[in-house]
């Protein structure tokens, strides 16, 4: 995955970072060996969100990573320094609440399918 701040247009170049390690290339003629993709460690995450953060700390934005607690899943949030105001989230509410909504239907399919 490469990260980049594009709206930086009179700063320097900022370094790709890339989380996760790079797919082996494979010789012509020889088979792939399924390899078991390496997750990077906390140590190589936090230095990542650092990298971005001094990017966006130039741009007055910040990101929040946080985890719904009704879902289970990462949220991802950018949001103006200046006012507080969020920008983007990934993902979306509406995202979260079908998620939600989906779960419960789910789990009263199971529970009428075992009654």
């Amino acid at each position: 995955m490469i990260i980049q701040n594009t709206n930086l247009a009179n700063q320097p170049a900022l370094p790709d970072i890339r989380v996760g390690a790079a797919a082996p290339s494979v010789a012509a003629g020889a088979t792939p060996h399924a390899a078991p993709k390496q997750q990077p460690s906390a140590e190589q995450l936090k230095n990542a969100v650092d990298v971005i953060n001094k990017a966006l700390q130039q741009s007055n934005h910040s990101l929040e990573f946080s985890l719904d607690n009704q879902t289970k899943t990462a949220v991802v949030k950018i949001i103006d320094t200046s006012t507080g105001q969020l920008i983007c989230q990934i993902p979306s509410q509406a995202t979260l609440a079908i998620s939600q909504e989906i779960d419960q239907i789910q789990q009263g399919l199971l529970l009428k399918h075992k009654a």
